[in-house]
């Protein structure tokens, strides 16, 4: 039996309203969001979007379409999004297959009939935000005192694979010995001196398909995400471990990025065909880049932060003026789909790679071609054939390091010519890079083993994207 002093107490006024658990509001940003980029994005986003309908950002969605307004706060019965995602009006969402989910119906309706807020009561607005890019450390140059290296991580557990997963991308630190390599929901970064493991951390975008460290090393980058489905650039502070921000809200993977060397800026491209050009600290979109007629495939800021270089998939590549996007060479020789790019310590130089076989370096003061390497080739065929060079590093004394489908990796003088050539893969060799000395190339493969030789071609050892 309810003793008599508990049942007064519910009788006070408020006694329990104030006791009963408060329902979660349902927001635009944590329930409604993930629901439109899993159904809806890839049609109606920034860049692509139907009946001029875009539901990627709170604000574009809330301004409607050419249908009028999407959304009528309070009322699901008049809101067109709720009535062509239930299927009550024409055109029915999506246009193709059944309904999505009633649960993600149920909570479209939800956030309607709640007012629709855009975020939690209290929680920080998006335009609100700031990131400290802390521009007295930076430097375009080695940076004072020890090079960042990762110091007193968090603990980040994440479970062994089933198997290896393909290396994705790979990027060295330009001071410090330390490479990144790319695995499944994760960043594992390497000590390159003893290819101990130094740190982990999550990357639950899905698949890093770009790694890039800041040119002082204190930041690290990585982007991808889910084909189709969205993509992401997340930036970590290399001492902390810390993510320093994220940048992007695609809706499709994103396939090439990189940061400039003073923090400011972040440049991303993919399957929109297009280069955005991101301000760090706000996350403010500066610039769209419409040049591409097909993937972007292939993004990287010079040295000295003066320049962009981007590639497609259709052998396209541009040097761009970094702060206002406006192009600066065309770079027309390569006759198919660029699949990397690595610009020279002093920014004199640009070195492009393509399925055709060839590494093309650019003279950075005319965009002219100064030299073309037939960087990778088929040695069972009578013609030497090439074949498609899928990565390339210049290292800092102006070597060049290239892989591809010829199941080799190969290092190269400024000059052309071969220093070594690295083989016994087991599967295509997909991304390579040099130590920040150059005395070590790291080689990545479908098999998720990245090999280690040294600058002479000697094996050193290897590591994996799914150690034990």
């Amino acid at each position: 039996m309810m003793s008599r002093s508990i049942a007064m107490l519910l009788l006070l006024p408020g006694f329990a309203a104030a006791q009963a658990p408060k329902a979660e509001a349902v927001t635009y940003k944590d329930h409604v969001k993930p629901i439109l980029q899993k159904h809806c994005l890839n049609c109606h986003n920034a860049d692509k979007a139907s009946s001029d309908l875009d539901v990627s950002t709170y604000q574009a969605l809330m301004a409607g379409g050419s249908s009028g307004e999407s959304v009528k706060a309070g009322n699901a019965g008049q809101s067109l999004l709720f009535r062509v995602t239930n299927h009550e009006v024409e055109p029915k969402m999506p246009p193709k297959g059944g309904k999505i989910p009633d649960a993600d119906i149920a909570v479209i309706k939800k956030w309607i009939e709640g007012g629709a807020p855009e975020t939690a009561v209290g929680a920080a607005k998006s335009a609100s935000r700031k990131v400290d890019i802390d521009p007295v450390a930076l430097s375009q140059g080695k940076p004072a005192g020890p090079p960042p290296m990762p110091t007193n991580w968090a603990s980040v557990t994440l479970p062994k694979t089933e198997r290896a997963h393909a290396v994705t991308a790979i990027a060295s630190s330009p001071w410090a010995p330390l490479v990144a390599v790319a695995g499944h929901e994760r960043v594992l970064l390497y000590n390159s001196d003893t290819l101990k493991l130094a740190g982990t951390l999550a990357f639950p975008e899905r698949i890093p398909l770009v790694l890039k460290f800041s040119r002082n090393g204190k930041w690290l980058l990585a982007a991808g995400g889910r084909g189709a489905s969205s993509g992401k650039v997340v930036i970590w502070d290399v001492t902390t471990g810390k993510r320093v921000t994220e940048i992007g809200d695609e809706a499709d993977t994103v396939l090439a990025a990189d940061i400039s060397p003073n923090h400011k800026l972040v440049a991303l491209g993919g399957p929109g065909k297009l280069v955005k050009i991101y301000d760090t600290a706000t996350g403010e979109l500066k610039h769209k880049i419409k040049k591409h007629t097909d993937w972007v495939t292939a993004i990287a800021f010079s040295p000295n932060g003066e320049m962009l270089a981007s590639g497609d998939r259709n052998g396209g590549a541009y040097v761009w003026e970094a702060e206002t996007g406006g192009i600066v060479f065309t770079l027309g020789d390569h006759k198919d789909s660029i699949t990397d790019m690595s610009w020279r310590a002093d920014s004199g130089m640009l070195a492009t790679v393509s399925e055709d076989g060839r590494a093309i370096l650019w003279y950075a003061e005319d965009g002219f071609p100064t030299r073309q390497i037939t960087a990778q080739a088929d040695s069972r065929s009578r013609s030497n054939k090439p074949v498609g060079v899928l990565a390339v590093d210049y290292a800092r004394n102006g070597n060049i390091l290239t892989c591809g489908r010829d199941k080799s990796a190969r290092i190269w003088r400024p000059d052309g010519g071969q220093v070594a050539k690295l083989e016994g893969f087991a599967d295509i060799p997909t991304k390579a890079a040099f130590s920040h000395d150059g005395a070590r190339v790291f080689v990545g493969d479908f098999t998720g083993k990245v090999r280690v030789w040294d600058s002479a071609g000697k094996p050193v050892g290897e590591v994996s994207t799914n150690p034990d």
